[in-house]
């Protein structure tokens, strides 16, 4: 029986392990993009219930990114992978993905959304240059019931995480960062 648990939790870790998120690389970024407005659209939506607190600040923030699906797996090491869309001022301005690797306790698999906000220019400048990153952290996630506690802005960035699902169990050090490629 503990033989059987053990392989399951391994092979649900290694299957969850994030091969290829968001819309395929072989779309043209135009296509990609349209793919990526729907589900970014469904994303903020989702924020906006999930955190009606923070709903304004689709409207007052410089700037902000929308992840709407960003996949994570790991057993020990672990990644995670998505792609979104960032706006500036309420206009569409580039593509993003974020992405990541960790170290440490961890098992399983789980998906979610993520949304960066941006408090001012700088901040937002130091996005656009690949200068943003965050550290790793712990947590425990079952099925649908995963949302981070709502956040306040540090260093001009605030970040809210929620929803997807999956079976995540973890106590790691790690970063994730961005890339940004403005859509001409």
């Amino acid at each position: 029986m503990k033989n059987t648990s053990i392989t399951a939790a391994l092979s649900l870790a290694l299957c969850s392990l994030p091969v290829a998120c968001g819309p395929s690389s072989s779309l043209p970024p135009d296509e990609q993009v349209k793919i990526l407005k729907t589900d970014v659209a469904s994303a903020i939506e989702t924020c906006k219930d999930k955190y009606p607190a923070k709903a304004d600040l689709f409207k007052k923030a410089y700037a902000y990114a929308v992840y709407p699906s960003v996949g994570k797996g790991g057993l020990i090491v672990g990644g995670f992978e998505g792609k979104g869309l960032v706006y500036e001022g309420g206009s569409l301005v580039a593509r993003s993905s974020v992405g990541g690797g960790t170290l440490g306790a961890q098992v399983g698999g789980q998906s979610f959304s993520e949304v960066l906000f941006f408090e001012n220019k700088a901040a937002f400048e130091k996005f656009k240059r690949g200068e943003t990153a965050f550290q790793a952290g712990g947590s425990a996630t079952a099925g649908t019931a995963s949302a981070s506690a709502a956040n306040d802005y540090k260093d001009g960035v605030m970040v809210l995480t929620f929803g997807g699902g999956g079976l995540m169990l973890e106590g790691v050090i790690g970063g994730q960062t961005f890339s940004y490629e403005p859509i001409k």
